[in-house]
């Protein structure tokens, strides 16, 4: 059977931006995305400068970053993560990002966010990186 061709004479008349249009196209979307890689990359310089990789296992207090670098990882490069962090190195890609991250979240001072007792400071306060530190964490409040 031959196929038919749809021909349709009706066309539609373009109408002229309306008021409630251009309106529309001056609302920013809030999806919590925009705006992310830079935020991420300010938490990465805050934790260099801290010195985070020599006090936890994941190597960052930020949940955006340990997603981000687990995506770039490989199966055994994730294993050898799990092996750090003392998660049993079994399963698949996916399955050892979800153990990884399930840990990462009960992990003290790491994903759970709290510290118990006094620490000393990683950073001697009358340094140049200290004030670097405070110029980054003041900047977006």
């Amino acid at each position: 059977m031959a196929k038919r061709k749809s021909t349709s004479t009706n066309k539609k008349a373009v109408k002229a931006a309306s008021p409630k249009a251009d309106k529309l196209k001056d609302l920013k979307i809030a999806d919590g995305k925009s705006g992310m890689a830079k935020d991420i990359q300010e938490v990465k310089d805050l934790e260099h400068l801290l010195g985070v990789k020599q006090s936890n296992p994941f190597r960052t207090t930020s949940e955006a970053v340990l997603t981000e670098r687990m995506g770039e990882m490989t199966l055994a490069d994730l294993q050898a993560l799990a092996v750090n962090v003392g998660i049993l190195p079994s399963g698949n890609k996916l399955n050892l990002k979800n153990k990884i991250m399930r840990a990462f979240k009960s992990h003290g001072g790491a994903g759970a966010g709290y510290n118990v007792g006094w620490q000393r400071p990683l950073v001697d306060p009358s340094s140049d990186a200290a004030r670097e530190i405070l110029r980054i964490s003041r900047e977006n409040f």
